[in-house]
């Protein structure tokens, strides 16, 4: 049986020649581990795929997808890291031993082909004794939160207000942590209503609103922003947002499949990636976001 695509990049990642070293430095179960990569039946779980991504500290949707980056972001700090590299007189190795990278690690992220962690930015502006943001480009941050949605529950109550009228429908806006599936919302979750007029609710029934915390997803949503979430759509298009159920909390991301694997994929290159199992959890996706309202 050919190996699927993600064992062919753990098997080229440093020190995977010896199965038993590379669990032991990773801190894999060599034993569970070594059936899965014999068998090949699919691939690793997702907390497997994680400590791998964090051991070797290299981008998990590279290991995941094997999709490089093209955000000139990465490009711009790629080139930068670089250039104080070489500025310091570094080899590419002894920059490396600095940081605790293997080089061709380094090399991907000074080619800019995967979105760099914060943390990881942070440790390497530290070793080359530069503030981080001179290795972004200029008036760009640093994320100071992973982006979520605050949580709520699905589909409308009796006891929703009253509108005189045809032109508008009123859709709950909650603030409790609701998982996905669940189909009534209690009237203690609910903290006011959003109206929507009936032309851009069509014939959606099955609508819910949540107010949107964080910057994963800017510059098409930010922080405050009231979104309105679909749970009757989940059929995965291209480029739509979707509210996901994940680590106890909705968050909105773009998202694939990739064999057993969601895929949550932000817009912001500074936000991190995210991965369900969905063996583990098989009915992860909420709805889609088909609106959003913003304040000015």
């Amino acid at each position: 049986m050919p190996k699927t695509q993600i064992w062919e990049r753990i098997e080229s990642l440093p020190g995977s020649n010896n199965l038993a070293e590379f669990c032991r430095g990773v801190g894999l179960d060599y034993e569970k581990f070594k059936k899965s990569h014999r068998r090949n039946n699919g691939p690793p779980d997702s907390a497997t795929l994680d400590k791998i991504a964090s051991h070797f500290r290299l981008d998990l949707r590279w290991l995941i997808t094997g999709i490089t980056s093209s955000c000139p972001l990465n490009k711009r700090i790629g080139k930068r890291l670089k250039q104080f590299r070489n500025k310091n007189g570094w080899s590419l190795e002894e920059m490396s031993g600095h940081v605790s990278l293997f080089p061709q690690v380094l090399q991907n992220y000074e080619n800019g082909n995967w979105v760099i962690s914060t943390e990881l930015l942070n440790d390497l502006a530290k070793e080359l004794t530069i503030p981080p943001n001179e290795l972004l480009k200029e008036h760009d941050t640093l994320p100071v939160q992973v982006p979520e949605l605050k949580i709520f529950q699905p589909n409308s109550i009796a006891g929703a207000p009253a509108i005189k009228g045809e032109d508008y429908v009123s859709i709950p806006l909650t603030n409790s942590s609701i998982a996905a599936g669940q189909p009534i919302i209690q009237e203690n979750n609910i903290e006011d209503y959003v109206l929507l007029h009936i032309r851009a609710a069509g014939k959606k029934k099955n609508m819910v609103a949540s107010r949107v915390e964080g910057d994963s997803m800017e510059p098409m949503l930010h922080s405050g922003d009231i979104v309105i979430i679909d749970r009757d759509d989940k059929k995965i298009v291209k480029n739509r947002i979707f509210a996901i159920f994940y680590d106890e909390g909705l968050t909105a991301k773009y998202i694939e499949y990739q064999e057993n694997l969601l895929i949550l994929r932000p817009i912001n290159p500074n936000s991190q990636l995210q991965i369900i199992n969905l063996k583990e959890h098989p009915d992860p996706i909420v709805g889609r976001v088909i609106g959003a309202w913003k304040e000015l």
